[in-house]
């Protein structure tokens, strides 16, 4: 009996232990509320530009924004490049998101010397134990382990969003109404994909309402926003010959947000593994997708009707409507007039969680700006927006049920190809 007593003690105070070395490494990794970026007075004259955000959603440095809005009068029309970080990142120098987004923003403005940059950064996470991160390996199954964060992160990202990002986009809209700016693209990876969407998505709302398209664009990457929080943007079809409002990418290899989005979060699912799913997008075997490859009847039947299947030249991306995921979405023509593109997209677009802003990615980006930029034009051109959208119109579908099952895995409703 006394050995076993001793025994039982030894476990406790090993236990013990454990529990303190545990709460000694994650105290360790605190991670401050800080502004990494001071703003000099050369900021004004740069076409890289930083924009910091406390867990309030308030600017640690309102002269950053100033300082930007300086540069875009020197040279009105310009166009703006803008990337919201997600989970485990900020605007710290040495952040591995920094550092790809200016190498990303370098790509894109080598054939663009007009466009300007702006990294948007928040506090992604309080802590960052050591041992669970795997932020900076594309394949990581660990990093989504760091669970005791991901839920105060969350409610900080839609702060961020609607208190903090919000108000700046919609004076980047006066500005691009006055001809200050030309247009922005928002791009939010994770949990920026979360900031993203809820400072976009009133003002998306708002504009369908009117029968109007958009000026700017929105890409969501790998987004940890659930379904419901994408309703209502479901129940709208952009104007003719508009093309989509947002874009958003999934990867079908993102453990993080395929997997353990929905063990934190029972009974959600995120809104890139959902019946929201309007396309999918393959690579095209060394981006040629004029080579013959043998296909199943079906889908070379599928891909043979008009509009059900898309090439992005440039990348080489193979685009597929997906039909039947939705009860809105019956024909290649009801997928491509959605409001919102949500697209699951092979390994080879976006590898895993955190395979982002990389070369072919910057080519892609930049075709689908140029096709958009047409459509958007164009629906400027012959758009009326006197009259607002009626619960009649044909630009508001029927609503529907957030829980609504997904579809089966055939996709485009033909049997999916390898």
């Amino acid at each position: 009996m006394c050995v076993l007593r001793k025994w039982l003690k030894g476990i406790a105070a090993v236990k013990f232990a454990l529990i303190v070395l545990l709460g000694l490494s994650i105290w360790s990794t605190r991670i401050p509320d800080i502004a990494y970026h001071p703003v000099l007075p050369e900021q004004s004259l740069a076409n890289f530009h930083v924009i910091e955000f406390n867990d309030d959603g308030e600017m640690h440095l309102p002269a950053q924004f100033d300082a930007l809005k300086a540069r875009l009068r020197t040279t009105p029309g310009s166009d703006l490049l803008i990337f919201i970080h997600g989970w485990h990142h900020n605007a710290a120098p040495n952040d591995d998101n920094f550092v790809a987004f200016q190498r990303f923003y370098q790509q894109m403005s080598a054939t663009k010397p007009s466009l300007l940059g702006l990294y948007i950064g928040w506090r992604g996470d309080q802590y960052d134990p050591f041992w669970l991160d795997g932020s900076d390996d594309p394949d990581s199954v660990v990093e989504p382990l760091d669970f005791p964060t991901i839920f105060t992160s969350k409610r900080v990202a839609k702060r961020v969003g609607e208190h903090g990002v919000r108000p700046l986009l919609a004076e980047l809209d006066t500005l691009a109404d006055e001809g200050i700016l030309g247009r922005y693209t928002l791009i939010g990876h994770s949990l920026g994909g979360v900031v993203a969407l809820h400072a976009r998505k009133q003002s998306l709302l708002e504009n369908l309402a009117k029968g109007q398209g958009q000026r700017h664009l929105t890409v969501l990457l790998n987004p940890a926003a659930s379904a419901r929080e994408y309703q209502p943007l479901d129940k709208w079809r952009s104007p003719d010959n508009a093309g989509p409002a947002m874009l958003v990418l999934q990867s079908k290899t993102d453990f993080a947000v395929l997997e353990a989005f929905n063990w934190l979060k029972e009974g959600e699912r995120a809104v890139g593994n959902s019946w929201a799913i309007t396309h999918d997008i393959d690579p095209c075997p060394g981006r040629d997708c004029s080579r013959t490859l043998v296909l199943p009847k079906a889908l070379q039947d599928h891909d043979a009707k008009p509009g059900c299947m898309q090439v992005l030249d440039g990348p080489g991306w193979k685009i597929r409507a997906r039909l039947h995921a939705r009860k809105t979405v019956q024909s290649c023509e009801d997928a491509n007039r959605q409001a919102v593109w949500v697209l699951s997209v092979a390994d080879g677009v976006i590898a895993g969680h955190n395979g982002i802003l990389t070369e072919v990615q910057g080519v892609a980006l930049a075709a689908a700006l140029d096709n958009w930029q047409s459509a958007w034009q164009g629906a400027a051109h012959t758009a009326s927006i006197s009259d607002p959208i009626t619960p009649e119109s044909p630009l508001l579908l029927e609503p529907h049920s957030a829980s609504e099952p997904q579809a089966d895995s055939n996709h485009t409703g033909v049997p999916a190809s390898k």
